[in-house]
């Protein structure tokens, strides 16, 4: 199934400080969600409503909107095996601001 994905204010200045090969990755990835479909990119459940986008070092955390829209919070580096459960709340945070 395709989506459409959007940022968050944060999300977006959080892609934009990435290095270039990374950014080029996390937005491939968003690419293949739009064009192709969702089960091309790895993902996976994180927290009650809180999903995860992998690229490589990379994680997108991401919720679903009216089941057609995925709107991406957190964008981070990855350095250690489980994701932050600090990251999750601060997704579930900026995506709940996003919403309202």
């Amino acid at each position: 199934m395709k989506f459409d994905v959007k940022l968050t204010k944060n999300a977006l200045d959080e892609l934009n400080a990435l290095e270039k090969v990374d950014r080029n990755k996390v937005l491939k990835a968003f690419d293949i969600i739009m064009n192709v479909d969702i089960n091309a990119v790895n993902t996976k459940p994180l927290a009650s409503k809180i999903y995860e986008i992998k690229t490589d070092k990379i994680r997108c955390l991401y919720a679903y909107l009216n089941n057609k829209i995925i709107i991406v919070g957190v964008i981070f580096i990855k350095k250690t095996q489980k994701t932050p459960k600090a990251m999750i709340a601060r997704a579930e945070n900026v995506l709940k601001e996003y919403i309202k």
